[in-house]
């Protein structure tokens, strides 16, 4: 009877700690990409940092919305115009300046950090 129920707080312990890492990477994952539509986002203005409007060479950053800005639908709005991205939509980028440090964690909206 003993070792049933050493057996049974185990078993509650690993699903708890299990229950508990699934929490942490849900809420450590709290951005979301910012996206630029089809005509923002057409031909190599999708290369454009969406601060300054400079290129981004090949080791750009994906700018990032925070939880406010990209809440609900609204994740789904190109960061430049507002208008609606629809699934064929390009993730807004952030040139090398706008990036640097810790600059890249910043919400492209409103400027928080994003998590």
């Amino acid at each position: 009877m003993k070792k049933q129920g050493i057996a049974i707080a185990i078993g509650v312990f690993i699903l708890l700690g299990v229950g508990l890492m699934t929490c942490v990477i849900f809420a450590s994952d709290s951005h979301s990409p910012a996206r630029l539509c089809s005509s923002c986002g057409f031909g190599s203005k999708k290369e454009n940092c969406v601060k300054c409007g400079s290129w981004t060479p090949s080791n750009y950053s994906n700018a990032r919305l925070c939880n406010s800005c990209g809440f609900g639908n609204k994740k789904e709005n190109c960061v430049k115009c507002g208008s609606w991205a629809p699934s064929n939509y390009s993730n807004a980028r952030l040139c090398n300046s706008c990036a640097f440090g810790s600059k890249k964690e910043n919400c492209v909206k409103c400027g928080k950090w994003t998590p």
